[in-house]
Order: C-alpha cells, then sequence, then structure tokens
C-alpha cells in the first residue's frame, strides 16, 4: 500500500542521480524532469506451485521516482512508459530513456524511471547522503539464511537489503496511476495507457510480473495492470521473487522460460546480438493470450558507445559518477567500441506498441537474425548457437539497416580485454580499411544511395520510423566518411 508520493526538491545544490538535465535538451523540449519518493509497505512473497504466497507482510519502504514529462499537460500523448530502472552495474541505469528519449519527447510521452532494487541504494547516499537518506529497502527478516546457489546468484545478494519488495512497490503504482488521487503525480494529465519496459535484468523483473502477477485477479479485474510490454535486452525467464529464493527454473509448465512470454496485452522483444542467441524466442503469435513480436538487432550488441559511455559523460554525468568513484568505458584493445545507431529501431518499436494497444493495429513482424547449433562453444561467451554470418562476417537476418547492409565494418557482440578477460555485453566494430571501403562503395555518393535504399526499406517494413529517416542515413553516411570512404564523386 502507498502512503505517500512526495515531490523532492531539485536545485544547483541537490539534484537526482542520473538526471537527464544538461544530457538532453528538456527544457528546449518543453520537457520536466522531476524525482519523488514513494513510501508505503510491502508484502515479500514466496513461490509456492508458481502461485505468489505472502511469506512477510507490510514490510516499509521507500523508493524513488524520475518522472520526465511535457510541461503543459496538454502536449500529453496519452502514454507513460514505466521503466523498471537497471541495477545490475549496482546504480540506476534508464537504458530505454536513453534509447529512446528523442522519440518520447518528440511524441509527447511521459517517462517514469522506478529504482527496483535495494542494490542500488548504497550508490544513491554514496552520491547525495542527504537527498537519498529516507531511501529505505531494509531486510525486514535478516535472520533467513541463503542457499549456496542465492549467494552466487548473477543477481547478487546482499543481506541487508530485500529485492522482494518491488513487486508490491510496482503494482501499487501502476494501479494508482490510473486514478485521480492527489498521490498521483501526473493525475492532471488524464487518462493515460500505461507500458512496462525494462532492459537486460529488469527484462527478468517484467518477465516476472507477467507470469506471476499480472492476471492475478486483484490486479486485472477493473483491466489489465499494463497496456503493453517491451522487454529489451532480455529473455524471458524471472526474475527470483525474493532475496532468498534461486533464479527460476528454465522451465515453466513444460515450457522453456527463456524462449516465450506469454501477455494478454501486445508485447515487443527487443534483442541485441549479445542476446539473441540464449533467448530463442520462438517466434510471433497473434492469440488472445500471447500478442508477441520478436525484433532481432544484427551488428549490434547489448552496450554500445552512445547508451554506455558518451551519454553517461555528458551534462551531469561524469560528476555523478566520479561521486561514486565509478566510470563507464570500453575496455576492448583492438578495433573500435560498437557504436552501430540501433537506437532508432527501439524509436520504432515503441511507436508500433502503441497503435498495437490503442488502434489495434498488430506491430509488424520482424525476420529472426538465422543462427545455427554448434554444440560447442562458439566465441569466449560460452554459448553453444552461432549467429550465422554473410561474406563480410556479419550476422544473416534480423532487422536489416545500414549497419546490416551496407557495412563499413565487422561487428562481434563482445569485446576480448588486453589481460585476457571479456567485457561480454559491449561489442566491438573492426572498421574495414579506407581501401576497402573504396573498393567495394566506390565513393560516398554511391554508399549514400544504397544507405538510402537500406532505410526506405525498414521504413516501408515499419522497424525505422519515417521521422527518423534523414538522421539514420546522416549517421550512416558521416561514419563511412569518417573511416575514408571517398568523398570524390
Amino acid at each position: 500500500m502507498i502512503t505517500e508520493i512526495r515531490k523532492v526538491p531539485v536545485t544547483e545544490e541537490t539534484r537526482p542521480f542520473a538526471t537527464a538535465l544538461k544530457v538532453c535538451p528538456l527544457e528546449e523540449l518543453g520537457y520536466a524532469e522531476e524525482e519523488f519518493f514513494q513510501s508505503g509497505t510491502a508484502n515479500v512473497y514466496r513461490e509456492e506451485e508458481e502461485v505468489p504466497v505472502v511469506e512477510i507482510p507490510d514490510a516499509p519502504y521507500t523508493t524513488r521516482l524520475l518522472i520526465r514529462r511535457p510541461k503543459d499537460p496538454k502536449k500529453f500523448s496519452g502514454n507513460v512508459v514505466i521503466e523498471i530502472l537497471n541495477a545490475s552495474a549496482m546504480m540506476d541505469i534508464d537504458r530505454i530513456w536513453v534509447n529512446c528519449w528523442r522519440y518520447f519527447t518528440r511524441h509527447g510521452d511521459i517517462y517514469i524511471g522506478i529504482t527496483s532494487k535495494g542494490h542500488v541504494v548504497d550508490a544513491l547516499k554514496a552520491y547525495d547522503p542527504q537527498r537519498y537518506a529516507p531511501i529505505n529497502w531494509a531486510n525486514p527478516n535478516s535472520n533467513r539464511v541463503p542457499c549456496d546457489e542465492v549467494k552466487n546468484s548473477r543477481f547478487g545478494f546482499l543481506p541487508q537489503y530485500e529485492q522482494g519488495l518491488f513487486w508490491d512497490m510496482l503494482l501499487d503504482l501502476a494501479k494508482i496511476l490510473r486514478t485521480e488521487s492527489p498521490m498521483n503525480p501526473i493525475a492532471d494529465c488524464g487518462k493515460a495507457w500505461l507500458y512496462l519496459t525494462g532492459w537486460s535484468q529488469s527484462g527478468a523483473y517484467l518477465s516476472r510480473v507477467v507470469n506471476t502477477f499480472a492476471y492475478l485477479p486483484e490486479n486485472c479485474q477493473n483491466g489489465p495492470l499494463f497496456d503493453g510490454y517491451i522487454d529489451a535486452g532480455s529473455g524471458a525467464s524471472n526474475a527470483p521473487i525474493n532475496a532468498y529464493e534461486p533464479f527460476s527454473t528454465p522451465f515453466r509448465k513444460g515450457r522453456p522460460t527463456a524462449s516465450l512470454l506469454c501477455t494478454k496485452e501486445p508485447c515487443i522483444a527487443i534483442n541485441t546480438e549479445s542476446e539473441n542467441r540464449s533467448t530463442f524466442w520462438y517466434g510471433n503469435f497473434d492469440e488472445p493470450n500471447c500478442k508477441f513480436r520478436t525484433w532481432q538487432i544484427p551488428c549490434s550488441s547489448h552496450d554500445n558507445r552512445y547508451n554506455l559511455v558518451d551519454y553517461y559523460h555528458l551534462g551531469y554525468g561524469t560528476e555523478s559518477l566520479h561521486r561514486l568513484g565509478r566510470d563507464m568505458d570500453w575496455e576492448g584493445y583492438q578495433g573500435e567500441a560498437l557504436n552501430t545507431p540501433y537506437h532508432f529501431i527501439f524509436h520504432a518499436a515503441f511507436d508500433a506498441l502503441y497503435h498495437w494497444v490503442r488502434d489495434g493495429i498488430p506491430a509488424p513482424y520482424a525476420p529472426k537474425i538465422i543462427t545455427e547449433m554448434t554444440y560447442g562453444p562458439t566465441d569466449p561467451t560460452g554459448v553453444q548457437v552461432a549467429n550465422r554470418t554473410d561474406s563480410f562476417g556479419n550476422a544473416l537476418g534480423g532487422i536489416r539497416y545500414p549497419a546490416a547492409d551496407c557495412p563499413t565494418s565487422v561487428c562481434q557482440s563482445y569485446t576480448l580485454r588486453k589481460d585476457g578477460g571479456i567485457q561480454q555485453m559491449f561489442g566491438t566494430e573492426f572498421p574495414f580499411s579506407s581501401e576497402r571501403l573504396n573498393a567495394i562503395y566506390g565513393d560516398i555518393g554511391h554508399y549514400r544511395t544504397l544507405v538510402e535504399k537500406s532505410v526506405d526499406n525498414a521504413v516501408a517494413h515499419g522497424w525505422i520510423l519515417a521521422d527518423d529517416r534523414e538522421a539514420l542515413i546522416e549517421a550512416s553516411v558521416e561514419t563511412a566518411k569518417q573511416r575514408g570512404l571517398s568523398c570524390e564523386i
């Protein structure tokens, strides 16, 4: 139960962690950024025969909401995107915002990022101890003993915090956003469609919401909990329901959970080459209880230079990271940090989802990246499935855009460090030499023609928006110029 949603002042001296101020031109775009603290009580659940059972009732909490919205409510599109902020780096990462802020702001959408895990509390309080003193994810029963599987889980275990508080935080927020309650921070904007999204680990949280909570009678008796979903950089395995339960079995009622996510509301899963081989989605569905699309992006990786490095070194980003003694960087020693502009595909995915939900127009189909079984590790990540490649060495299939159709590099979805280690989720590009570029494409004029053809094909299929056509063309052509393609025509 939510007892308070309180706005926290923003001044020159104190501002939100991961603020978009001075990173994105919010003022110029007519947008405001506000931070709220959401307080209340939440149950901690355990699973019994795939049904949530209350283990600890009414544990107190305070989490935070980061809201970016049109200053003028009349410019609100009606769409509210709720991002489960990613906690994998032990701090809040707003990856969906980073990939999509240009689309959200020109469209008039409201964005809400919600802190999703106690693991980030230490970072918030190190960043600004006074501002974030009220944040509370305290473990309501630290006498429980974690098994070895939990202590060694990839989600991490911190005994002072209870990640299982999150479910009621999110469910209660979704319900209150549909009301005119004085606690609703966007009540002045009117009717809203709610879309839940998460990146990477947060995608497992989204899956848990869908598979365990969304369709309980108390959560959907007055309509859907959420109107649509974007599951990005993830599969369909459930996050643990509480801090002491191990990661879910790879099968749920006989179905592989990593490759099938059944939602009654429209859902689009977006995957890069870092994940497509392990998520291994079954395919697309247009059934009453399973409305699903898989969009797979070749020549991409989970993290790239723009969304993990460049964005966080703009505005207040560097200052925020330095307060934590942290930095974001590519750690390779060969090639370049992968930086293909796949964020434009994210724009199209959200646009397609909105039309599917509000107009009943199903999202476009997209071909899957073509894979083959290898029955042995194909690269240092250990995955025994390979993406088939073309004569350049880039993945076949998937959503075609200039990085794949008119390549100026070979893309690899991971990075090798000089010490022999691996940056598993951050890719590498090996640019073609200028001699090779000129042998393939002749000159920049011919290359532009090919890029335009690729982009127009993607626009026709609904994988790129017409509004993004020119920006994608120019970004692709500029990369070719920088890599040495002749400008002589």
